[in-house]
Parts: structure tokens; sequence; C-alpha cells
């Protein structure tokens, strides 16, 4: 027989079954860490004393109701919680995948049925099916299945001092065979009152195939390598009977010695006490896994065998064995920036998460831990009503960053809105925020983003010959120069913005943030209608191209803000002179030949109306386009249209769009000629119940006008995706600012799609901090 090293030559994962998880309460060790802090294998139970907070419970957490809480046997409200706490150490949510999770749990027998059956005596609403649902072993497993979502089998398992290792032993069996793919397995014992003995507790192990947690990047806190159970013969001793169950535990693991670290649980206050066991297998998987206490292990992998013994004769034993080291795998580049998201069911418990999350962090080291760090709770922890996030790049930044969020969230959090995740709507702005090395961040860190904009690049260059790639990732001096001229040229500055847009607002589609509706504001309707399926992408570069350079053949003309309403501005302008952009209730844009729109601001200036000429070229919108449109509507004649997938909001009309209308020449000319309302179409948006504003493009402007106006700021998340041109704030942490706060929001992410470079792992995080009641025992 040969002896293999964990991950060694000749190691098969296939055979084995690898602790992903865990959960323990014993005396005052209120979780698997304090536990983690005492001596050998189950002195923690016997020496720190009764249970603490045996009689308390998080009902609110589980939605149980305080009178069904105070008719549960405590054991059944301790298991409730730390089988909850041991799946979010393995860092799954039943309620994610379907995936088949099994639980295999007893417990010891106390008085409690017999002292609600004295407490309520005579009272005629007594129902004595409702004691035995609440108090009897047999629905110790079955209920924590149904609370958390668990769809595989849920088996009370009732062996006494030996429940631990038989939960252990039954769930192993029911991973190798398939029954599920993934098993609770544990036990509790809380003592009835009065008993002020040592003793008491409860542990749940999380267990998983070994092939399947190292496939899924699962953090692994032992293997378990071997298990059997059986009860002693007639005439057979006592010791003769545990080595013959150990010997066959043994011959399971494919070892070819007994380790020589072996844990007699100790027997506990009463027969039935379960807690020695558990607690001796969580001491014995700590000290594989750290390292410390009786494992052994000198020159080869650390392991330690448990053996536990129940009434008449039975007995059971478990091997277990360090984790194997995870592979160095290839290079990968830095993790960079981090998105953690974290929830709650309340206010206070939300900030208490964000308390614990930061303690930890603290202690963390670099990027990978960090990462590691985001993807649990990205997709290993439950999503609640209440939610935050924070943005960081290294686990100092995080720490800080919950600290403040641990400040703030007592008085700004608040549930996910009752109808649901919010429709999202993307708003694509115009000429105007372009910049050299916009969204050069997220082209560095994400490798599928740099190759649809590369690809987009690509084809501008192709049908153009006009080349976008030194506008967004320029490299020294010279090519910065050379970027900014390049936005300096309208034609590039507009075809380099639509093709950002395309790019970013693939990019949030594949991030599973997916538009219920678009809107642009000039240059940016035609990113808007592109993503809604009106044209094809070289169909708009085409048409980008074509609009640009109509535009830019045009006589020269300028544009100036007037700080006026509409219709009252309408009477004050010279002939040729119109309105452009309608922004706000008063913030009017005008535009025409040169002359005139001077002239215009200068006289109106002078008699106090607050208006100033704008630094763009040419005059867009105004009577001075009517000279291409001919040309441009010959031009669309040749573009195929499309009924849009996704509904499209006019900035033209300010209201939706017709579907049947937009797909037509005549439109896109009407676009360009006339004014953009943009203010009607944050009217209208303000009346799209719910919905969350992205703006996909550079800058900041269609944000600001939404955050300034008068009610849609107070309803609806208003988020750009990339900063200012003058922030300095790194691209990433914008974008993963408004990706994170549209999770908040109730928009599920696809979280894989965030990390296209290293393949994070799971790694142990805290624990719900319960916020429990108290349910005294019924006396007696």
């Amino acid at each position: 027989m040969t002896d293999h090293a964990p991950g060694g030559p000749g190691f098969d994962p296939e055979s084995h079954v690898a602790v992903i998880g865990m959960a323990a309460r014993f005396g005052q060790a209120a979780d698997l860490e304090a536990f983690g802090g005492h001596g050998s294998a189950g002195d923690a139970a016997r020496d720190a004393g009764p249970l603490a907070d045996a009689y308390a419970f998080d009902h609110r957490f589980f939605g149980v109701s305080p009178r069904e809480s105070a008719m549960l046997d405590p054991q059944q409200r301790v298991l409730l919680e730390c089988a909850q706490h041991a799946l979010e150490d393995a860092a799954h949510d039943p309620a994610r995948d379907e995936t088949v999770v099994g639980i295999y749990a007893g417990g010891a027998t106390t008085g409690h049925a017999a002292r609600l059956r004295d407490g309520a005596a005579g009272s005629p609403h007594f129902d004595d099916r409702q004691v035995r649902a609440a108090t009897g072993a047999d629905f110790l497993a079955s209920r924590v299945a149904y609370k958390l979502g668990l769809t595989g089998p849920a088996v009370s398992v009732q062996a006494a001092g030996a429940t631990a290792l038989v939960a252990v032993h039954t769930a192993v069996q029911a991973l190798l065979g398939g029954e599920c793919d993934l098993a609770l397995a544990g036990s509790v014992t809380v003592h009835d009152p009065g008993n002020t003995a040592p003793g008491g507790g409860c542990a749940v192990a999380v267990l998983k195939p070994l092939r399947a947690a190292l496939d899924a990047g699962d953090r692994i806190h032992a293997v378990v390598r071997g298990t059997a159970v059986g009860t002693r013969g007639a005439g057979e001793s006592a010791a003769a009977g545990r080595g013959r169950v150990a010997r066959d535990a043994l011959s399971v693991s494919g070892l070819a010695a007994a380790p020589d670290a072996v844990a007699d649980a100790p027997a506990g206050t009463s027969v039935t006490d379960t807690a020695p066991a558990a607690a001796a297998f969580v001491r014995a998987v700590l000290d594989v896994r750290d390292g410390a206490g009786r494992a052994s292990g000198g020159a080869g992998p650390r392991r330690a065998a448990v053996s536990a013994a129940g009434p008449f004769g039975t007995h059971a034993h478990a091997i277990v064995e360090q984790p194997p080291a995870a592979g160095a795998g290839p290079a990968a580049a830095p993790a960079g920036w981090q998105l953690l998201p974290y929830s709650a069911r309340s206010a206070t418990a939300l900030a208490a998460v964000a308390a614990r999350l930061g303690r930890r962090l603290r202690g963390a080291e670099g990027g990978e831990e960090l990462q590691d760090a985001a993807w649990t709770l990205q997709t290993g922890r439950t999503r609640h009503a209440h939610r935050g996030f924070v943005v960081a790049q290294d686990p100092a930044e995080a720490a800080a960053a919950l600290a403040e969020a641990e400040v703030r969230t007592k008085d700004r959090s608040g549930p996910t809105p009752a109808g649901g995740p919010p429709p999202v709507v993307f708003t694509f702005p115009g000429h105007g925020g372009q910049h050299a090395g916009m969204a050069r961040g997220l082209y560095r860190l994400d490798p599928r983003f740099r190759a649809d904009l590369d690809a987009c690049a690509a084809h501008v260059r192709e049908v153009s010959g006009v080349e976008l790639g030194v506008v967004f990732d320029p490299e020294g001096e010279e090519l910065e120069e050379a970027a900014r001229r390049s936005v300096a040229d309208g034609r590039i500055a507009q075809l380099a913005v639509f093709v950002l847009e395309y790019a970013l607002a693939k990019a949030f589609i594949r991030w599973g943030v997916r538009p219920a509706a678009v809107v642009g504001h000039s240059l940016g309707g035609y990113a808007a209608a592109c993503i809604a399926g009106v044209f094809s992408f070289p169909d708009a570069v085409g048409m980008v191209l074509k609009r640009t350079e109509l535009l830019l053949s045009l006589a020269p003309g300028a544009m100036a803000a007037v700080r006026l309403p509409e219709a009252e501005l309408l009477p004050l302008l010279p002939e040729g002179v119109g309105i452009a952009v309608i922004s706000g209730p008063d913030q009017v844009t005008v535009s025409g030949p040169r002359e005139r729109v001077a002239r215009f601001v200068e006289e109106h200036a002078a008699k106090g109306l607050e208006t100033r000429l704008l630094k763009v070229p040419g005059a867009g919108h105004s009577s001075l386009v009517d000279a291409v449109l001919d040309e441009y509507e010959a031009f669309l004649a040749g573009v195929t249209f499309h009924r849009p997938v996704i509904r499209v909001v006019s900035d033209t009309t300010g209201t939706w769009a017709d579907p049947e209308e937009i797909r037509t020449p005549a439109y896109w000319c009407r676009h360009m000629r006339h004014a953009v309302r943009y203010h009607d179409v944050l009217e209208t948006l303000n009346a799209f119940h719910g919905c969350a504003l992205v703006e996909v493009g550079p800058g900041t402007t269609l944000t600001s006008l939404a955050r300034r106006h008068a009610e849609l700021r107070w309803n609806h998340p208003v988020l750009p995706a990339l900063p200012h041109p003058t922030d300095d704030t790194p691209d990433p942490k914008v974008l993963l600012s408004a990706v994170g706060a549209l999770w908040a929001a109730g928009v599920d992410i696809d979280w894989p799609a965030l990390h296209p470079g290293r393949t994070p792992r799971r790694t142990s995080l805290p624990g719900y901090p319960y916020e429990r009641t108290a349910f005294p025992p019924p006396a007696a």
C-alpha cells in the first residue's frame, strides 16, 4: 500500500472529500476563530463552561416568528445559525445555483419538550404536534434544509457521543455516491437549564468531493482521507472494536500507516452529549491545516485521526489530512482594483458586516488576497436587502473604506426597492467630453475591453484611414501630445467618442448590466441606436464619418449658452439663430452663423442676460445644417435599418422614439438638424419608474444634468462610468463604483466577467453578525 502525499503522484482527488467550510460554537468560544485559540482536542468545550448565548436566536434572519422561536428546542436554533455560518465560510449560497446540498446532523436528548408541555398544561391553544416538530430529533436536519433552501438529503443522525463523526461518515458516503454535490455534517448539544457542567456546543463542516473543490478554487481546510463506523461485536472488547473500526478507516484512506495523532473524544457530561466528538473533529481539521496541536507529519503531510464512541459499542473513526498545496498556475496580470459587495438584513447588521470585514482585511497582504476576498463576497454570500460596497486597490485601502462605510451605513442604507432591480438606462454623451487617454485605466486593466476597443479602432482605420489607438492609451510625452492633437480634430474626436461609447456599453452588458432603455445626446444618439440594434456597428461608423464630414463643411458657426427659459428666449433670437440644446428649464444653447451668434451674445449680455460663447467648433443643430440635409439623406438610403430591440428615448423629441420612425433616414436627418431636447429626455426618464441612469462615455456631462434635475436626482440612481477629464480618480475605480451602486440598487452582476485575468479563489471571511433576541427556556 502506497502512502500518497497530498497533491503528489498517485494521490486520487476523486476518492477523497474536502472540508471547505466550518463553523463552531463551544463554551465561551462564539465562533470558529475563537475556538481555534484553545488547547487540544475536546479541551475547549470542556474547559470553557456551558455554551454561551444558548438561548438567544436571530429569528428575523431565518424568518421565524417569536412564538415559534420560543417553542424551538435551543439545539435547533443553534444548529441553524452554525449551518448558515458554515456555508458562508465555504463561500456557498444555496440560492445561487442548482448545486444539490445535503445535511447530516444530530443532537442530544433534552427536556425542552417536557417543559413546553408543563408550561402549557390546560391551555386551549396548546398543539402537541407543533411541540414535536419544534423539539424532535427527527426534524433537526430537515428544518435546517428547509430554512436554508437545501435541496439534497436531510438526514438526522443519532449516535449519542459518536453523532458528529457518524454524520461526517454518512455525508462522505453520500458525496462519493453522488447523492449530493455538497454536504453539511455536524452535531449540536445544548444542555438543559440548570446543568452547569462543562460541555455542550455545535460544529458544522461543509464537505465537497476533493476534485470538485480543487476545480472550483474552494478554500480547503483539510481532506477527509477515510472514515468508518462500526459496532463492537459480541465478546469483543471496547478497545478491540475501536481498533477494528480504525483499521477500516485506514484501509479506506489508502494510507500505509495510521497517523500518530489520534484523538479519542472524551465522554461528555451525559451519554447523549455530542459536543466532545464534534470539538475533536474540528480541532483535528484545524491542526492539520495550521500545523499545530496533535497533527503528525514529519517529512510527510500532516495527518490526524479522531475516534468517538456511542452507547452499546458504537464506534466511529475519521482520518484527516492537510489540504493539497494550490498549484502556482500561469503568471497573471496584477489583480488591480476590486469591488467588494456586502449585504445584511438590517442597517445595523450591515454596519457590523462592514466592521468585521474591515478588521479581517487589515491583516491581509497583497492584491491577490483582496481579489480572493472580493470574489468570495461576490459569488459566495447571500444577497440581502440592505447593501453596501467599497472599491479598493489594496487591503489597507479596502479596510479604510469599510471603516468609513460603517459610519455612513447606519443612517443611509436602505432596502432594495420592493419592485425588484431597477431598469437601467444607458445615456450616451455627445462631442465635448473627449480627451487624451480617456478610459486608459480600463483599457489597461480589462483585456476584453481592450480587445473590443482595438477591434473597433481597426475597423475605423480600415474604412477611413483614421488612427484612433493613440487617443486611448498614449505613452510618453510625444504620444500624449499626438493624442491631444487628435482629440482637437473634430473628425477624429467624434469617431473616438462613438467607438469608446460602443465598446464601453458592450463591457457593461458583458458584466450583466443590460439596458432596458438607451438615449443619446446628439452624437451619442448613434451609440444609443447602435446598441439598441437600429443599425450595425459598421453602418454606424459610416454614419458618424459622413455626419462629421458634412458638419465640418458648413459655413462658420458658433454656439452660446443662455440662462433663460425657451419660451422667453425664442422672441429674442435674430434670424438664422436657433435653439440647439435644451438642458434644463433655463439652460439653453443657441447656434447659428458665427457673426449673428456673437452679436446676440454681445448685445444681450450688455442688457444683463446671462450668456456666453462656447468654445466648440461649428454650429450643429442649426439653420446651417439645412445645406447638407439632402446629401445626408441620400447617404442614409444605403444604410440597413432595423426595428430597435431596446427602447430608445429620442433626444430630438424628448419622448420615447417610435420604433418604426427611428429606422428611417428622415428621422436621422431631423436628429442632425433639430434641437437636442435633453431636459424633456430627463422628464421622460423621471417618469420611468425606478430606473437607474448610467452615463456610458467620457466625462460627466449627462450625469451633471440629471443630478441638477429637480426631481430625478432624488428618485433615481445617476452614475457616471468614467471620471471627468479634470478628475484624477482612476477610471476603474469610477467604473467599479458604478457597477457596485447598480448592485446595491438590486441589479444582478455577472461577477466572473469582472475577473478576466487571474481566476480568484474562495477564502474564509467573517460570518454574518447575528442580531439575536433572548428566548429563555420555559419554566419547569
